[in-house]
């Protein structure tokens, strides 16, 4: 068909130069007949040219790139491109979500002569050491709905708060509730902002001691499980001295008896006169303090003016239980004018004009449920000071400082009773609970501590710290596992283990017998997202490709001729016939 139609096309051509040739020719004016005959066939030559596909043959170099497209979880389709032909994936479930690409069992079948692409979360940290140095181009996927960042204590003493702080990720335009949830009861909650990353702290008090497992839940369901592990201790021993009957100090004491604290109580009747109280523990003389009768103890709580009434020998043997033995002080800021060595740290200004009105208190980083009067005195916070409860404007009202192996705390806060009279026991228990545990003794009883890279998922690879004084044999689930000395770290051990199957996980090292947590891989989507997108963005970061793997090819191709000088030509020719008649 090609070649009948270039025939046809020279013919016509041919028959049109002859006959407008002819013409020009019978002109009686013979002048410029050579030039006009020339534009004739120019003319002819012009229109066929136009008519027909005019080219030749050339070399040409051409750079060819090699590229590979590795699929993970959460890419988005739309991110690719329809000429795009290597993609590969090495889950099933990406396969089944997008079957251009071809499964591949590991990454060890990627090719290392071709750009390297990851779309979607990118690798965990085992699959990235799996890529031996590779280096590749990181297109991160947008992080799912959910929580992605999760932390809490997993070891816990009983009577201590358990606090489960984190990161939501909430990309829609409605709030969401955040739930924790302990046997099929809801123990704290918080509604979160649309359209924001937010930060959130929930936290509770255990009743129970042993292993327990709590619940996160949002309202697109369950995030996932908090393992737990609360361990018995001895109720801590209290040693409260009052200068005189007070409502608060009357209704701490009843807090501090109902949840089985050890209490002994010093109240002044006169001058060396005292009446003393027992509760939940041996009876012992008050009447001086001694280092010996401060041993038994673990935290000394009372007013400014009561410490600062103290005679030199009891305050130097204060001094030296705080300071040597880790005893902890909790001291109430009162109307005592003489200067004291335990508020070296804690200046308290009171300044002049009206009482602030009642507000919620920021107690550890949570704000109470119901306001309080909190009075008009406030900490002047200084460098070595930690403030552990605030007003919502940032003024202190209990702050906290090291003295030796020791901890004092200091509040202006007096009336925290009202919380109990208006029925906020959690308000208040909060208070009391945060600076008791932060002033207490430290307790030295030697523990295994376990640490992972990130949270271990059944299925997959977990990597143990295992911090220890001397070289011992793991045992996770009566399988003997091998540790490998830290060089850096002498007394810490690193050891592999892959769980199959969630939940609580037997560990025995050192003679110790110990436990830890293995997820189902439906647990903590939003994490695991997060946690694959910041590994895979830091090895991309330290792996950056340098140069692009490209190869020169010479082949032959038909060069067309642009169809653009043919119609000048014609034009050309055209226009001097037209002007040449015309001038005849």
């Amino acid at each position: 068909m090609q070649a009948n139609w270039t025939y046809i096309v020279l013919t016509l051509c041919v028959l049109l130069a002859v006959v407008f040739a002819w013409q020009e020719y019978r002109r009686v004016n013979k002048r410029n007949l050579t030039l006009r005959m020339l534009a004739v066939i120019a003319a002819a030559a012009a229109l066929a040219c136009i008519a027909l596909p005019i080219g030749y043959t050339g070399n040409v170099a051409k750079m060819a790139k090699h590229k590979t497209i590795l699929l993970t979880d959460g890419f988005n389709a739309d991110s690719l491109s329809a000429v795009d032909s290597n993609i590969v994936t090495t889950e099933v479930k990406v396969k089944q979500a997008y079957p251009r690409a071809k499964l591949i069992n590991s990454t060890d079948e990627l090719s290392r002569n071709s750009q390297l692409h990851i779309y979607g979360y990118g690798l965990s940290r085992a699959g990235l050491q799996d890529l031996d140095s590779l280096p590749f181009i990181f297109h991160p996927a947008s992080l799912p709905e959910g929580v992605s960042h999760i932390s809490w204590s997993h070891h816990l003493k009983a009577g201590d708060a358990m606090q489960v702080q984190g990161v939501y990720n909430n990309p829609s335009s409605k709030k969401v509730k955040l739930v924790l949830r302990g046997l099929n009861t809801g123990l704290d909650s918080v509604t979160l902002a649309p359209k924001a990353q937010t930060t959130f702290n929930l936290s509770t008090v255990p009743k129970t001691t042993g292993k327990m497992v709590f619940t996160l839940h949002a309202d697109t369901g369950l995030q996932g499980y908090i393992p737990v592990e609360i361990t018995s201790t001895e109720p801590l021993k209290i040693l409260m001295l009052s200068a005189s009957p007070d409502f608060e100090s009357r209704f701490l004491k009843n807090w501090l008896t109902e949840n089985g604290y050890a209490v002994a109580l010093r109240a002044a009747i006169s001058k060396n006169k005292y009446n003393s109280e027992y509760i939940n523990i041996a009876k012992l003389s008050l009447d001086r303090l001694s280092t010996q009768m401060l041993e038994k103890f673990d935290v000394v709580m009372g007013d400014l003016s009561v410490f600062s009434s103290l005679s030199p020998g009891e305050t130097d043997a204060l001094k030296q239980q705080v300071a040597d033995k880790g005893l902890g002080l909790i001291v109430r800021s009162d109307s005592a004018g003489k200067a004291s060595w335990l508020q070296k740290q804690f200046v308290v200004d009171k300044p002049s004009g009206k009482e602030p009105a009642p507000a919620q208190l920021i107690i550890d980083g949570k704000k109470s449920a119901v306001k309080l009067s909190y009075g008009p005195s406030h900490i002047v916070y200084q460098n070595g000071t930690l403030p552990l409860v605030k007003t919502t404007q940032g003024g202190v009202l209990a702050s906290s400082t090291l003295f030796g192996s020791g901890k004092i705390i200091f509040t202006t806060l007096n009336n925290t009773f009202s919380w109990m009279l208006a029925g906020s026991k959690q308000d208040y228990t909060a208070l009391w609970s945060a600076l008791l545990s932060k002033a207490a003794r430290m307790d030295n009883v030697a523990e295994n501590n376990v640490e992972f890279s990130g949270l271990p998922f059944v299925n997959h690879p977990v990597q143990l710290y295992v911090a220890r004084g001397k070289a011992s044999p793991i045992a996770i689930n009566g399988q003997t596992v091998a540790s490998v000395q830290n060089a850096d770290i002498p007394f810490e051990y690193n050891a592999m283990y892959w769980p199959t199957s969630a939940g609580w996980q037997n560990m025995k090292e050192n003679g110790r017998l110990g436990a830890w947590y293995a997820y189902a891989e439906n647990n903590w989507k939003a994490v695991q997202a997060a946690d694959k997108v910041a590994a895979t963005k830091k090895y991309a970061g330290e792996h950056k490709i340098t140069d692009i793997v490209t190869k020169q090819i010479h082949q032959k191709v038909r060069i067309d001729v642009p169809k653009i000088y043919f119609y000048i030509l014609l034009l050309a020719a055209c226009t001097f016939l037209w002007v040449e008649a015309k001038l005849s």
